[in-house]
């Protein structure tokens, strides 16, 4: 049977990802694990340097005491917290119709701890930001890409809107992730009856043969758009695209790159969370 690894927090995206993973699980027939990560008791540690100044002995020692307590119960009441983050999306997932949910509490990396889980999975979910992420900032959550560039299985991630799936855009460049991509949705029963449209962005120079891809997907019974727009920015170029065709997904690969060159240069995988207002599923 299919299985769902599905992250949740205290986000503003945490009902959506229930929503767009209820979605998934219909069309695949899968059960879902609901996992919700609290932080490692080291972050509840008060701070062992002593940087109270001047402040007397007895007095930095009771205060030291006092802030022990105050991290110890904040630890308890993030447990807390977590459990009815799990139970709220529980009760969703299975009002929406899924039939098999399985909550995971743990406490620790969230990284390590969806890669412990992940080979059991089919899909991950995870929201666009966590839940103490600034929703003003230009920049992404750093728990997001550590994650895209950890795992090896598709990664869902879910935007703030939600909406009836009914197209999706390959984004394709003819890399490794592009043709996993390709492979995957002529398998999968998630896009059986979803129009379907693949993307090439071309900048400056011819982009790669799709005539494979085209074959792959028509032999399974798709009928494929396939459009080739001349960009030198192709995050540009693809979210153009989306808006203007109305696309309610897009597959891509994710950070084909270096960390230290995305940094330098940009990263297209990270613009295109950031503009494209619609879920974003990743494949490395």
């Amino acid at each position: 049977m299919a299985k769902l690894l599905v992250c949740v927090d205290g986000s503003a995206y945490a009902d959506n990802i229930c929503l767009n993973a209820a979605w998934v699980a219909e069309r695949m027939g899968a059960e879902i694990d609901l996992l919700h990560v609290l932080r490692r008791h080291s972050d509840y540690e008060a701070p062992s340097n002593d940087h109270t100044g001047s402040i007397g002995v007895d007095a930095r020692s009771e205060l030291l005491e006092e802030l022990t307590k105050v991290d110890e119960a904040r630890g308890k009441l993030d447990q807390e917290k977590g459990k009815i983050i799990l139970q709220h999306s529980a009760d969703l997932l299975e009002k929406a119709g899924v039939e098999t949910v399985n909550t995971i509490h743990r406490r620790g990396s969230l990284v390590d701890t969806i890669k412990e889980f992940e080979g059991d999975a089919d899909i991950i979910f995870m929201g666009k930001r966590g839940e103490h992420a600034d929703m003003d900032s230009v920049f992404l959550g750093s728990n997001l890409e550590k994650v895209a560039r950890a795992v090896h299985k598709p990664l869902f991630v879910v935007s703030s809107t939600v909406r009836p799936i009914k197209r999706f855009l390959i984004a394709y460049d003819g890399k490794d992730s592009a043709q996993k991509a390709v492979e995957y949705v002529s398998t999968s029963p998630l896009f059986k009856g979803l129009d379907c449209h693949l993307l090439v962005v071309e900048g400056g120079k011819s982009g790669p043969d799709t005539s494979a891809a085209e074959e792959k997907l028509k032999e399974t019974g798709f009928a494929v758009t396939v459009k080739r727009e001349q960009s030198t920015h192709p995050d540009q170029a693809i979210s153009s695209y989306v808006a203007d065709h109305e696309i309610d997904l897009m597959i891509t690969g994710a950070y084909s790159h270096s960390r230290i060159r995305s940094i330098l240069l940009g990263s297209t995988t990270a613009s295109l969370i950031k503009t494209c207002h619609i879920p974003i599923l990743l494949f490395r």
